[in-house]
């Protein structure tokens, strides 16, 4: 997870340095509309809807993992309370093997 946050500021630096370098007014033409403006709003704009586009594709992803990790965590919560009910119950006690007599009884 560190190495993703390292990654991503690396990436924001980048273009960062790339967009301070690079602010001279351009024309941009896109379907019916034509502005002015500098090319480091440009570079960060464009970077910006990057970033709400990924964003938006991973969600349904995360939301899918969280409800299986919940769900994977219930079912775990529950083998282990059944486990730790059987071990009480067990009349051998959890390090007793079965052959050998409980509380230090000898087999006759």
């Amino acid at each position: 997870m560190l190495i993703i946050l390292i990654i991503t500021f690396i990436l924001v630096l980048l273009i960062t340095v790339f967009g301070f370098q690079n602010g001279m007014p351009v024309d941009v033409n896109f379907l019916f509309w034509n502005i002015h403006t500098s090319l480091i709003a440009v570079i960060f704009g464009s970077a910006l809807v990057g970033g709400v586009i990924v964003a938006i594709l991973a969600i349904p992803k995360l939301v899918t993992k969280h409800f299986k990790e919940k769900k994977l965590t219930k079912q775990l919560n529950q083998i282990s309370s059944i486990s730790s009910s059987a071990k009480t119950t067990s009349p051998h006690g959890p390090d007793t093997p079965k052959g050998s007599k409980a509380n230090g009884e000898k087999n006759t």
